[in-house]
């Protein structure tokens, strides 16, 4: 794999080295379970779609600077135009009635698909069915995520479905997400990547522990699922109705603070994040990997209006999100 910079040239010998040295270490810090380890394949055009405005030409190389600026967010935030009356997902802390309703109502949509009816069979259990599609069981639901003893643990209910909508796709839940699906197996998200013709990219991105905070996997991250115990509703099988795709949802953005680089798919490059050349951030690998690259983002609210994004959101320094619409 060659390691180049935004214009594809390759970087020096002291920074590839540096930067493989980076690799390794958070290598070895998966292995001991203080990293996550995740990539994304996604079609180029899709990335330009969400990080420019229309009709605005840039080059190249503009395309991953801005990637390494703004991350990659989810549908919620590029393309869920609120239509008139919506009261549910409004925000990345939505834990409305309404929000539980439409959460009730997605997975019963999924479990009556005709499409999805042996996969429902394969990977959910009696159980799980007989809640859901039982009658009243909409008003049991929300008495149940009510008894929450925080506002965070109802949220970490929520986002525990709203994993199950996420993974079914559309009968579940599409431009409405607040999730960004990765793997960490990397030859899916290649496989993913290759389903297309189209000029194609993988996302390396790494999360360091606690995960729950930015990523949702029951499979992976046990903490959800202890919190639906606690609260007497039914889990469904860890890994979803595709338990093949090994996905990790990530919550709200991949943060352009723990995207490691960007590798062009078929060309045997490898983009390293711009920031990583900063110096306080090449010399201090390890507060790279407990905080993500340091990154100047202090006009980022205005840089926001020349991006396709309708909103965006943020994560302060005790893990809380918050989001924000861009009014254009």
């Amino acid at each position: 794999m060659d390691y180049v910079d935004s214009e594809l040239k390759p970087v020096s010998e002291s920074v590839k080295n540096k930067f493989i040295d980076l690799e390794n270490h958070l290598q070895a810090l998966s292995r001991q379970g203080e990293v996550l380890l995740l990539y994304r394949g996604e079609e180029l055009r899709n990335i330009k779609k969400r990080l420019l405005k229309q009709n605005f030409f840039r080059k190249e190389n503009e395309i991953y600077e801005r990637a390494f600026y703004f991350g990659d967010k989810a549908r919620h935030f590029s393309v869920d135009v609120f239509m008139p009356g919506r009261s549910h997902l409004m925000n990345i802390r939505d834990e409305s009635d309404q929000t539980f309703m439409f959460i009730h109502s997605r997975i019963c949509n999924i479990l009556n698909e005709p499409k999805l009816s042996t996969r429902v069979e394969k990977y959910t259990d009696d159980k799980f069915r007989r809640y859901f599609l039982s009658p009243g069981s909409d008003v049991d639901f929300l008495e149940k995520v009510k008894s929450c003893y925080t506002d965070r643990t109802k949220v970490n209910v929520r986002d525990y479905y709203l994993y199950f909508l996420h993974v079914a796709g559309t009968p579940g839940i599409r431009k409405e997400t607040m999730l960004v699906s990765t793997s960490k197996d990397k030859s899916t998200a290649i496989q993913f990547s290759e389903s297309t013709k189209k000029e194609r990219v993988i996302l390396h991105y790494f999360i360091p522990a606690p995960f729950q905070d930015y990523a949702i996997g029951p499979w992976e991250i046990e903490h959800h699922k202890k919190v639906i115990y606690a609260t007497g509703l039914p889990s469904y099988y860890p890994k979803g109705l595709y338990p093949e795709q090994n996905e990790i949802a990530v919550k709200g953005a991949l943060f352009p603070h723990f995207l490691l680089g960007i590798e062009l798919a078929g060309k045997n490059k490898f983009i390293i994040n711009t920031n990583f050349i900063n110096a306080d951030n090449i010399n201090n690998i390890e507060s790279i990997a407990r905080r993500g690259f340091n990154i100047d983002q202090q006009d980022f609210e205005k840089n926001i209006f020349d991006t396709g994004y309708i909103r965006y959101g943020e994560i302060d320094g005790i893990r809380e999100f918050s989001s924000y619409d861009v009014l254009k």
